[in-house]
């Protein structure tokens, strides 16, 4: 039979190209907390183009990604996870990588795969066995991940506030999809046992795949804060005061956060801070963390940040250490004594030595 398109399997090949899109936005957004599902978005996609192969007898000439979905299989659950262990600001550690260790060894039997169709190898492909019998390792996987990102959504289950409500809406959004994802794929393998069994129902693992990629997708475009760091989508839930935005109640909320990590962290004091290593500690993206500052202080970061530097000044020139004076602009987290002397002078419309003198002599 000739390679030919047909509706469906058009529609699929238009859904993975449009997974592909979105991957290449996330990964571009350098918000590092949404490259999981970046990954995970790649992975559908990769998946939804070598079944289009199949079904359209594509996979004859090109038969070199035959295992690649065995392969994405394995790494939906893991980049799932990580996601959500992103989401709710858990620690992620090297050891992580272990969790992808079933898809490393199918990528070495890709890779063979590949290298025996170029004729530069002749070794037999390993873990066959576990392609072959996919779908009893494959599905126990993907619950066993399921499972322990509900858990993990339950234990941090918050409603004190709209981002919490947001951010666990989010959550269950994306695990009910991945669910569904699941059940699409096992009852593939159930119903194939079934004498009214067609092979097109193997259709419904792809509509899902293009389903969760066009859904992903429409929060990109409809609300791409959801994928900013922000959270904040009147898609979701009304807010409690009618007279205030839900935008502006979130930012609020942002706002707080900000000041709090400020006062008690004091990332100020490090001469090199920028916007990016800001938002990256608080676990905000530069556009949001930007956004935020620049709505509710009316400040630019730089100004900002100085005003924390200034107020650190104030307190160690008043305070009885003894302080360099020519040195403590070091020690507040300015790179240089003359933009601070012009910021302190811009603030207090003196000179630290002159500010000194003049709450001496009021104290007299």
């Amino acid at each position: 039979m000739d390679p030919s398109f047909d509706t469906w399997t058009s529609g699929f090949l238009f859904g993975s190209v449009m997974g592909f899109f979105l991957f290449v936005i996330l990964l571009t957004s350098r918000n590092k907390k949404n490259y999981p599902i970046a990954f995970l978005i790649l992975a559908f996609s990769l998946i939804l183009s070598q079944y289009v192969l199949y079904w359209t007898h594509y996979d004859k000439v090109y038969p070199y990604f035959d295992l690649l979905p065995t392969m994405c299989y394995y790494v939906t659950g893991p980049l799932l996870y990580v996601y959500f262990l992103n989401l709710y600001k858990r620690e992620v550690n090297f050891n992580y990588a272990l969790h992808f260790i079933p898809a490393f060894l199918m990528l070495i039997s890709n890779i063979i795969l590949i290298l025996k169709y170029f004729g530069l190898t002749g070794m037999e492909i390993p873990f066959m066995f576990f392609v072959y019998n996919q779908e009893w390792f494959i599905s126990p996987h993907m619950i066993i991940y399921t499972l322990i990102s509900l858990k993990l959504i339950q234990r941090n289950k918050q409603l004190d506030s709209e981002y919490h409500k947001v951010r666990h809406t989010w959550s269950t959004i994306l695990i009910s999809l991945y669910s569904l994802f699941i059940i699409s794929y096992i009852s593939y393998y159930v119903l194939r046992n079934f004498s009214f069994f067609s092979d097109e129902w193997d259709y419904m693992i792809s509509i899902m795949m293009t389903v969760s990629i066009y859904t992903i997708g429409y929060f990109i475009f409809r609300q791409p804060s959801v994928f900013d760091g922000e959270l904040f989508a009147n898609l979701f839930l009304p807010i409690k005061n009618k007279n205030e935005s839900f935008e502006s109640s979130m930012l609020n909320e942002f706002y707080e956060n900000v000041t709090k990590y400020m006062e008690s962290k004091k990332p100020y004091i490090d001469n090199e801070l920028r916007l990016v290593n800001l938002a990256d500690q608080i676990g905000f993206s530069t556009h949001l963390l930007s956004k935020i500052i620049n709505k509710k202080s009316g400040k630019n970061f730089n100004n900002f940040i100085n005003e924390y530097r200034l107020k650190e000044a104030e307190e160690l020139l008043l305070s009885n250490d003894d302080h360099n004076i020519k040195s403590i602009y070091f020690d507040v987290g300015f790179n240089n004594k003359t933009s601070f002397y012009k910021a302190f002078k811009k603030k207090f419309n003196c000179t630290p030595s002159e500010y000194i003198s003049k709450k001496s002599l009021s104290s007299e």
